[in-house]
């Protein structure tokens, strides 16, 4: 072997390990899909809330595995899952306030009445003959 003047591990010797791969966080597409599915859905009587509940769920079970190792993902599958994690909030926002806007008109103009255009007009002060009732 030759001589090492500078203290190093002669080349045979040494460990070259290569880099780590990165992968997406887990479910991190699935949690943007879902949240973004929990926007549009939110007045479709709870479909956005079911939405957005599992893509949080989702984003619960990615954020403890970025956290545990944040070196092992890509920056980019993190970004994902936190604008998933927006979008499922913003989602079940606008689905409670939907279903709350849904609640207060059944009792308003009254659970019978919903397949009634005319009384629900009526009730609403509209003048039903102005859509033809």
């Amino acid at each position: 072997m030759e001589e090492n003047y500078l203290n190093e591990k002669p080349l045979e010797d040494s460990v070259y390990s290569e880099p780590q791969r990165q992968t997406a966080v887990p479910n991190a597409v699935l949690v943007l899909i879902l949240g973004i599915l929990s926007i549009p859905t939110c007045c479709c009587y709870g479909a956005g809330l079911i939405f957005a509940i599992i893509a949080l769920v989702l984003a619960s079970s990615g954020l403890k595995a970025y956290r545990a190792a944040p070196e092992k993902y890509t920056p980019g599958s993190y970004s994902n899952l936190s604008a998933g994690k927006i979008c499922a909030w913003i989602g079940i926002v606008l689905s409670v306030v939907y279903i709350g806007y849904i609640v207060w008109l059944g009792f308003y103009i009254g659970w019978e009445n919903f397949g009634n255009p005319e009384v629900i007009l009526d009730r609403l002060g509209v003048d039903p003959s102005k859509y033809g009732y």
